[in-house]
């Protein structure tokens, strides 16, 4: 698991940076971006991965709404992996903007991902990168790199996902119009304030495996169990190494991470049509 080193690598970079209020940021001005999905905070990531990273790995930004946000290739044996990069602000009450969920736009979150080397595709590991700034967006305050399968492991379903959009032409009375079929998904957030396991941290959640397999099992502080609705367990671990090293002390094993998701219930749409007050007549009207 190559790919985990060089996520541990970017982590390890960013979390050393670590002052009282966070992990700094210098993002450029918001007046200075092309269109409106450029982001300066993925900017921002891409360019500290290339500080970070030896002059080995190339790194690749791969434009607006097009998933995964950055790519990383070692150019003397073509390992590959993904970022997809997701950023909310702190709301002045201290919590997260979204809550239980946050968008994925038109291509639900998955621990696999397609890319194009020339004409031929190959599917490699996608990591997320989650970051809540503070309110001023000028320091990370919880970072978390994760697994994306994680959040989803069918890859059919994401691949699925890739290739459901379409537009519809001719609408309308004169044939003029058109609608775009962009479908919206909206999966766990793990920046929830309301989940303390995860505010406020700076980590990595993979697989407890991958751990395992790269040896790197220091400074892993809580293992995750996720259960699918087909009962399958599948082990995850979290690695704080902003704390102490507790490798050799029992480890706290956490279940139902993000249940209330499941809780939610279909919500019926109504036509939103502006309301006037009832006009009020005078007696010589």
């Amino acid at each position: 698991m190559k790919e985990l080193r060089i996520i541990i690598t970017i982590y390890r970079a960013l979390i050393d940076r670590i002052s009282e209020g966070g992990i700094p940021i210098d993002l450029r001005l918001k007046s200075v971006v092309g269109t409106v999905q450029d982001d300066p905070f993925d900017t921002w990531v891409e360019f500290e991965i290339k500080k970070t990273l030896p002059a080995q790995y190339e790194v690749y930004h791969s434009g607006a709404l097009t998933t995964p946000d950055i790519i990383i290739r070692d150019k003397k044996d073509g390992t590959a992996v993904g970022l997809e990069i997701k950023k909310l602000v702190q709301k002045p009450n201290g919590s997260d903007s979204r809550g239980l969920t946050i968008d994925y736009n038109s291509s639900l979150p998955c621990g696999s991902t397609m890319i194009k080397i020339g004409i031929e595709t190959i599917i490699i590991p996608c990591f997320y990168l989650f970051a809540l700034l503070d309110t001023a967006s000028k320091n990370i305050i919880t970072l978390i790199f994760l697994d994306g399968d994680f959040l989803n492991y069918d890859f059919d379903l994401h691949k699925e996902s890739k290739y459901s959009n379409y537009t519809e032409y001719n609408h309308g009375p004169y044939g003029e119009g058109s609608i775009r079929h962009r479908k919206m998904y909206t999966y766990p957030n793990p920046l929830n304030s309301k989940i303390g396991t995860l505010h406020m941290r700076q980590i990595v959640i993979a697989k407890k495996s991958d751990f395992e397999q790269i040896r790197d099992t220091r400074n892993i502080t809580e293992q995750i169990i996720r259960t699918d609705k087909y009962g399958n367990s599948f082990f995850y671990c979290i690695k704080d190494e902003t704390r102490d090293d507790l490798s050799s002390l029992s480890t706290p094993v956490l279940k139902g991470i993000f249940d209330l998701c499941k809780e939610r219930q279909p919500k019926q749409r109504v036509a939103a049509i502006p309301v006037l007050p009832t006009l009020k007549l005078s007696d010589d009207s």
